[in-house]
């Protein structure tokens, strides 16, 4: 007759492990540091008419987040750009650019974005909500490249289209808006909408699923689709683009602090782009990947 009773208490001490939630959300503490490192590495099959063009691409980006205000749980967050660098491939060429390695007598572009900073207001689920100091940061970025005031101004009119306070707004959330608006049990899932001016525009709706949490870790899954459908600007070409593709992997985010420990995405984007009335095949294949970690 004790068997009821046990089995009773075993399915309700089962049941409400089964459906215990957690709350994922930006939470860093103020005061704290925050290194992260982003890569992407992308290769890129175009064909117009008869010609392929090959290109590949790394790209990094070492960033510090230093928090230094709360307000209703948005936090004030500056960010430092540690380091940048790039190397891009194709036709025969090679172009290498570092932010730590500056030659005497050449130009690098890199070279002003080592040590500059801007400030953005970070929400619980990781939307940007503010962007500050860019217009001051994109000055210090040309000043430390030419003395001159005319090139100066050239300079801002260039990187100032990626380095804008809308660009940057777009690129942080692309990586960093990952978080649930409520909170989920294992097994639970979300959608995200997020878009980013790379190049050109990519609207990213991911789905994340949360697999496990260990030792104070959510483990997630990571699935969605990418759309690239609009025109913009290249080198004075305006090319309209007609690509479709996916984004899967996986990602690590640290319960307490909703740090992002670890991502690895895989992407796939591929359709037409059409240049002065030419169309042109394009396929893109693409690992990108970030590690995060307390520095203080």
């Amino acid at each position: 007759m004790k068997i009821f009773p046990t089995l009773i208490c075993f399915f309700l001490i089962t049941s409400t492990f089964a459906q215990k939630v957690y709350v994922l959300k930006q939470n860093y503490p103020i005061g704290k540091k925050y290194d992260y490192k982003l890569t992407s590495n992308q290769i890129i099959k175009q064909k117009i008419g008869d010609q392929n063009i090959n290109l590949s691409q790394e790209i990094g980006t070492a960033y510090t987040f230093d928090v230094a205000a709360n307000q209703g749980g948005d936090k004030t967050v500056k960010v430092i750009y540690d380091r940048i660098n790039m190397k891009s491939t194709g036709m025969g060429n090679t172009l290498i650019m570092d932010s730590d390695q500056q030659e005497p007598g050449k130009p690098n572009p890199f070279a002003g974005l080592k040590g500059a900073s801007f400030e953005m207001v970070f929400g619980p689920n990781g939307s940007i909500k503010k962007v500050n100091g860019v217009e001051k940061m994109l000055d210090n970025m040309a000043s430390k490249m030419t003395s001159d005031t005319s090139q100066i101004r050239a300079i801002k009119a260039s990187i100032g289209k990626q380095f804008s306070a809308d660009g940057m707004k777009q690129t942080m959330e692309s990586s960093f808006k990952v978080y649930p608006d409520k909170p989920v049990k294992i097994g639970d899932s979300w959608t995200v909408d997020t878009k980013m001016q790379m190049t050109m525009p990519v609207e990213t709706i991911t789905t994340y699923t949360l697999k496990l949490v260990k030792d104070g870790i959510a483990f997630l899954n990571v699935k969605g689709n990418l759309i690239s459908k609009g025109g913009f600007d290249s080198m004075g070409t305006n090319i309209e683009t007609d690509l479709k593709g996916t984004n899967s992997g996986d990602m690590q985010i640290d319960l307490q602090t909703g740090v992002i420990l670890s991502s690895y995405l895989r992407l796939e984007l591929y359709g037409t782009m059409k240049a002065k009335n030419q169309n042109i095949d394009f396929e893109m294949e693409g690992i990108n990947q970030i590690t995060g970690k307390a520095i203080n």
